[in-house]
């Protein structure tokens, strides 16, 4: 049962107060990852630790996004879609106090994993509550949500940096609880406006359902998407500064090629959500985006110094399949319960994959002692990008699909 747009139901104070916890929690959802980053070397010399941490708590962040992608379906289903978000918010807010109080490296460790476990739910759940709420606004919503995402990635290691200088690392890193606890407030008054029908359904949504949606093309197509999208963004986000500094052009550079990367999100936030749900089928934006990464990662092999901008650019917009693989969530999901699964499904198995591409990397670099082979297994990745866009962009939806096989 698709349940009336609960936005209709409710006031405008509380619609508006909605559309502020959409943003914020959007805002929210990369600042833990890239407010810590800069700071990284600095919180090491004061807790006595090195790379290997610094790596441990990389491989954290994809893996609570992993594992916790996989159950918040689970845990929606119990407690509702707003709960939920309150909780993981709160979870997170939590993370980011004792993470900033943290004395040692294991502290700082088991509270990163508080952080990124409610980050993980946070960025299944948003999904799904644009959709109860706001579906005559998807398009509108979706690109809120995936702009602002991008711009709190860029913004937060600018802020960090600038209040850890006067005050300090901890300072730098617990400020960015009050913006958790902000969108975790603006949210509470959904728990009461949920209604009762609505939490039915995702109660409904039982084991045989579940086992059908797995077996559906529009859950593997979504999976496979947006699992190459994943690899490709954390895989480039990883090793771009050392490309730079291993085509000679220092650390400034490579600092400043991840910012012009990061700004292309930003831009694919305000079109691509729009233009995918107009669209009835849009595998055309997977091939640009597939021919685009191809593009950045030849001209990276013929010559990293020359083309280092262009190849950055073209990077860029070829990972503009993020904020598909978000629309698509709405357009293949007739239901806030459908949508619960495809976003969960489809980010759990993601951000799993995600955790290998930075690691073949350096095991590749190790092995052949140089990029081009890397590149070209990147490239050859893109194979797998265009299958899951074929299956992820043909008209239908996932509840149509599972009824198909009932």
């Amino acid at each position: 049962m698709t349940s009336t747009p609960l936005a209709q139901t409710a006031s405008p104070m509380r619609v508006g107060l909605l559309v502020g916890a959409v943003a914020l929690t959007a805002f929210n959802l990369r600042t833990g990852v890239t407010g810590f980053s800069p700071l990284a070397d600095r919180i090491g010399e004061d807790l006595g630790f090195g790379a290997p941490v610094i790596g441990a708590i990389g491989t954290i962040v994809t893996a609570c996004f992993a594992v916790f992608g996989l159950v918040t379906p689970a845990i929606a289903r119990r407690i509702g879609l707003e709960r939920a978000m309150v909780l993981a918010l709160a979870v997170s807010t939590l993370g980011t106090v004792l993470r900033s109080l943290s004395p040692s490296t294991g502290l700082l460790l088991a509270s990163s994993v508080l952080l990124f476990a409610g980050i993980g739910m946070a960025n299944v759940l948003t999904i799904p509550l644009i959709k109860s709420w706001f579906p005559a606004r998807l398009g509108t919503l979706s690109s809120v949500y995936a702009v602002l995402l991008q711009v709190g990635q860029v913004v937060a290691p600018i802020v960090s940096v600038a209040v850890a200088g006067p005050l300090g690392w901890r300072w730098a890193l617990a400020i960015w609880a009050i913006p958790l606890v902000l969108a975790a407030a603006l949210w509470v008054p959904a728990i009461g406006a949920a209604r009762a029908d609505a939490r039915a359904a995702q109660q409904r949504l039982d084991a045989t359902t579940r086992r059908r949606y797995w077996s559906t093309p529009t859950v593997r197509g979504l999976i496979i998407l947006f699992s190459m999208t994943a690899l490709h963004t954390y895989t480039i986000v990883t090793w771009l500064p050392n490309i730079a500094i291993a085509a000679g052009l220092g650390e400034g550079a490579g600092a400043a090629l991840l910012a012009f990367f990061s700004v292309f999100g930003i831009a694919a936030g305000f079109v691509v959500p729009g233009l995918t749900l107009r669209m009835a089928n849009p595998l055309g934006v997977v091939i640009a985006c597939a021919a685009l990464l191809a593009i950045g990662y030849g001209l990276l092999a013929v010559d990293p110094t020359a083309y280092a901008w262009a190849a950055t650019a073209a990077l860029g917009l070829g990972v503009s399949t993020f904020p598909l693989c978000l629309a698509l969530v709405h357009r293949r999901s007739t239901t806030p319960e459908g949508g619960t699964f495809l976003s969960g499904s489809m980010q759990g198995v993601g951000y799993g994959v995600a955790c290998v591409g930075p690691l073949c990397v350096g095991w590749v670099l190790t092995l052949t002692g140089g990029w081009t082979p890397v590149y070209l297994g990147l490239i050859a990745t893109l194979a797998l990008t265009v299958y899951g866009g074929v299956l992820a962009c043909r008209p239908g939806s996932v509840e149509a699909d599972a009824a198909a096989r009932s």
